[in-house]
């Protein structure tokens, strides 16, 4: 991470947020200038009490000079208070605009196929509200002490450059060395909020695995893994206090250390006639109303705000921004060999690896099943399959070349990847069975129907004319599973993925659809949620957490102590298809 506390980024979403408020920050601008009147004039205003009212015996006049001091202070308050609305103008559409961006990538996500990670939360609700809190704290302060400290700079210069050049310098440095402090800050802060998501993540992980958890018997492990993140984001906690403890120093050496200069060397230079006692009195002011306040705020809450929303802002930027394009080809893959080379994937760069090291080859016409428990990575490793997530590292390759370098039509032509989630859209039955091979003809469906046993089905909705006007309440969760899995069938695709694609479906429409994909030219790979489903495939890839194994299910019973364990607890299932099967999920 750069030591800039907004990086390019960061400013670019900053922008994006605040578009349109161009306005409101105009009249917020003409409101900082009334608002820095008393900065302008405090120091001048005192020395005029002091040196031509009360030190000359006229307090009447001293008190009029105070009086008007007073009355900058009401202009002050006023301007104050007229600035909120104009804030909330700025502040209000900044927090939609970054929570219409976090919800369009995630959709994109969903649209894509990904899984959501439990994070995905924390950005919506919690980071994007800091940033509008955020924003409207650095508003409220770091603006109205930005103008004040401007007007109480000139000020001092004009009532006395004598003890301006006194008191600037090392105010000025103090300044100019507080953004390497902040730097530091900023890099911890930084880790602090991956330390948050991963926290958000591995809890959502342990939550969403819960019955496969106490299945297994691993609350421990669950436990530990949520402690571990825990444990972490406490250290880092600490470690964010420390780095923030640097704004002490720079207080002292560009505060409190020039104001005791001006206070050992002001009487010299008022007995010398350098200045008078009022202007002494005046930069005195200057000093410790508003030079040294400014510099304990600005290193304080602002420089933490600063580099608070600096980091939150980063972070939004890095996750919403739209996927880089990945580098296509013309290449056409030779064959539907299916090859994956030292596969690791990790969802953030510090995030632990959900795939590593995979390395397997599917070969043209084979079916491979994959199983594991909730969250250990099958849906991940199925959209590393289809191209649809980048690795980290390592490759996957489709008739010898990489996937993620195929175009988008030639990719999706060769595989298809079938979700959990069966999307049927409004429309006649043949157009959602076509979707995928507009040139299909009527055998082609009926070849297809006949194989998943969908004809009852296209009867009921009234043959492949018939028309689905609101699929989401007439088609039951496994019917829009069933036609999805038709026009997949009917599709020119050579790659079939069937990611929990029949988890709607009884056990013996679940066979009958496998046994139909099988049977069709092509490569079939199983995210498996039955032992039955695992069993029907030729080799079953096990996901065991930072490992895999692969073999037969007999072989795996043999060699993996955790395949055995999940087969032993999976509960016996009603025969079907002329034998008895196993049917408890996998996940």
């Amino acid at each position: 991470m750069r030591d800039r506390v907004l990086t390019t980024d960061g400013r670019r979403l900053l922008r994006h947020g605040l578009h349109g408020s161009r306005t409101p920050m105009l009249r917020i601008a003409a409101w900082s200038v009334l608002e820095a009147a008393p900065a302008l004039a405090a120091g001048w205003i005192t020395a005029q009490a002091l040196d031509r009212g009360f030190l000359t015996g006229r307090p009447l006049d001293g008190l009029l000079w105070l009086a008007a001091l007073g009355a900058l202070y009401l202009v002050r308050a006023f301007a104050e208070r007229a600035m909120f609305p104009h804030l909330a103008q700025i502040v209000e559409p900044l927090r939609d605009a970054l929570v219409r961006r976090l919800v369009d990538a995630t959709l994109r996500q969903a649209a894509a196929g990904r899984p959501a990670d439990a994070a995905a939360v924390s950005r919506l609700t919690r980071q994007a509200e800091s940033v509008r809190d955020l924003s409207a704290a650095l508003l409220r302060t770091a603006r109205p002490l930005t103008v004040t400290l401007l007007a109480a700079m000139g000020g001092l210069v004009a009532l006395t450059p004598t003890a301006a050049a006194l008191v600037l310098p090392p105010f000025l440095l103090a300044l100019a060395a507080y953004p390497l402090a902040l730097g530091a800050l900023q890099r911890r802060r930084m880790r602090l909020l991956l330390a948050e998501e991963q926290l958000a993540a591995q809890t959502g992980t342990v939550l969403v695995a819960a019955r496969d958890i106490v299945a297994l018997a691993a609350e421990p492990h669950a436990v530990a893994t949520v402690d571990t993140a825990a444990r972490d984001y406490a250290r880092i906690t600490a470690k964010v206090a420390l780095a923030g403890s640097a704004r002490s120093l720079l207080v002292l050496l560009g505060g409190y250390a020039p104001l005791l200069v001006l206070l050992i060397a002001g009487p010299r230079l008022v007995a010398a006639g350098a200045l008078s006692a009022g202007a002494l009195v005046g930069a005195a002011t200057y000093v410790t109303g508003y030079l040294l306040p400014a510099l304990q705020m600005l290193t304080g809450m602002v420089g933490g705000l600063w580099a608070q929303l600096g980091v939150t802002l980063t972070r939004l930027a890095q996750v919403s921004a739209p996927p880089p394009a990945a580098a296509a080809t013309t290449a056409v893959p030779a064959g539907q060999e299916l090859t994956v080379d030292r596969l690791t994937f990790a969802y953030g760069p510090h995030a632990a690896p959900v795939i590593r090291d995979l390395s397997l080859t599917v070969a043209p016409g084979e079916h491979l099943a994959i199983v594991g428990a909730s969250g250990i990575g099958k849906s991940t490793l199925a959209d590393l399959l289809a191209g649809l997530q980048m690795p980290g590292r390592g490759d996957v390759r489709l008739g010898g070349v990489p996937v993620r370098e195929l175009d988008e039509p030639t990719r999706c032509a060769a595989i298809a990847l079938v979700p959990q989630e069966a999307y049927v859209f409004a429309g006649t039955v043949r157009e959602n069975l076509c979707y995928l091979n507009p040139w299909a003809t009527t055998a082609d469906l009926d070849h297809s129907v006949a194989q998943l046993g969908l004809a009852e089905l296209i009867d009921r909705l009234g043959g492949y004319d018939g028309q689905l006007t609101d699929p989401g309440t007439e088609l039951s969760n496994g019917e829009r599973q069933l036609l999805v899995l038709g026009r997949v069938h009917v599709s020119a695709a050579r790659v079939v993925i069937l990611d929990e694609a029949t988890c709607h479906l009884d056990p013996a429409a679940e066979a009958q659809a496998e046994r139909a994909f099988a049977g069709r030219a092509g490569t079939l790979v199983v995210i498996a949620h039955r032992i039955a489903s695992a069993r029907r495939a030729r080799r079953i890839l096990l996901l065991d957490g930072a490992c895999a194994h692969l073999g037969s299910h007999e072989q795996l019973l043999e060699s993996s102590p955790t395949y055995a364990d999940l087969v032993g607890r999976w509960a016996p299932e009603p025969a079907a298809a002329g034998r008895a099967v196993a049917g408890a999920a996998v996940s």
